[in-house]
């Protein structure tokens, strides 16, 4: 019996080191493999000289950099809100695919850079109630059952409770602070990769 697990280690062992390749003899892969792994919009831009959108705060000195198939957020002056990928980028403007809603189709619309008012870092988020929302309960009700500390008598509970409201506060907070104005020292730009 113990035979039949010597064999099968001893052919468990042959078989893995049969098809395993030492780690000195791998080969290692290029600057180029290692680019489009990490960020493949960056590489294409890098390797294919192509233009891109950078916003830039001048008083931290702060960049953003936004290649073609990136999502952008931001307003134009007509206070129409876009959400979507970024097509193109020329000269002077940029081109995003966007949903017309009467013809129920996506169409590309050139923005022109001057035409941008805002810029969104992300997503507007969501106000709800949902178990995040009341888990500082879940420790007054853990310990009433470890020490039998009846929540109504536990002196914690207007701590939980303030947590709870304070949660949908903060959210609707940050979602004023989500976007950046474009002013002179926080810009819109076209670079292009040398």
């Amino acid at each position: 019996m113990q035979h039949k697990y010597y064999v099968l280690i001893l052919f468990l062992v042959v078989y893995s080191t049969s098809f395993a390749q030492d780690f000195h003899q791998r080969q290692a892969d290029s600057v180029e493999e290692l680019l489009y792994k990490k960020d493949r919009n960056k590489a294409l831009a890098l390797f294919n000289r192509e233009k891109f959108l950078v916003v830039e705060n001048l008083r931290s000195n702060q960049r953003n950099r936004f290649y073609v198939g990136d999502l952008l957020r931001f307003k134009t002056k007509d206070d129409f809100v876009f959400e979507d990928e970024i097509y193109e980028v020329k000269d002077s403007s940029f081109v995003v695919t966007a949903l017309n809603e009467t013809t129920n189709r996506y169409e590309y619309v050139e923005i022109k850079l001057n035409e941008v008012t805002r810029i969104y870092k992300r997503s507007k988020r969501k106000v709800g109630i949902g178990w995040q929302t009341l888990s500082p309960f879940g420790y007054l009700v853990f310990e009433w059952a470890a020490w039998g500390v009846p929540p109504l008598q536990n002196n914690k509970w207007p701590i939980a409770a303030a947590l709870t409201v304070a949660q949908p506060l903060f959210t609707i907070v940050s979602n004023q602070f989500r976007s950046r104005k474009i002013t002179e020292n926080y810009r819109l730009r076209v670079f292009q990769s040398f």
